[in-house]
């Protein structure tokens, strides 16, 4: 899962419970008005200005993705798992 992903699923868990303003969402995922701007995945309706809610799409997702899929992992051990996974497929 990339890290796009997960900060996405941490706007959509954030949205879970009612619309929200970008400025909230913002102390969660610095970059939540950019994610919610650009709507990648299809997981947000703007509602008006600064203020977004969940679509069925999103609450799709929220119900596929485990909570334990939202934690960030270090960089160097993402690495690692990329590399054990390239090595055994070949």
């Amino acid at each position: 899962m990339t890290a796009y992903r997960q900060r996405a699923i941490a706007c959509a868990a954030s949205l879970a419970q009612g619309p929200r303003r970008t400025s909230e969402l913002r102390s969660v995922v610095p970059t939540a008005p950019s994610i919610l701007l650009r709507n990648w995945y299809g997981w947000f309706t703007r509602i008006e200005r600064g203020l977004y809610g969940l679509t069925p799409e999103g609450i799709v997702a929220l119900a596929r993705w485990s909570p334990a899929a939202l934690t960030l992992k270090p960089a160097s051990d993402l690495a690692k798992r990329q590399v054990r996974l390239w090595r055994g497929a070949c």
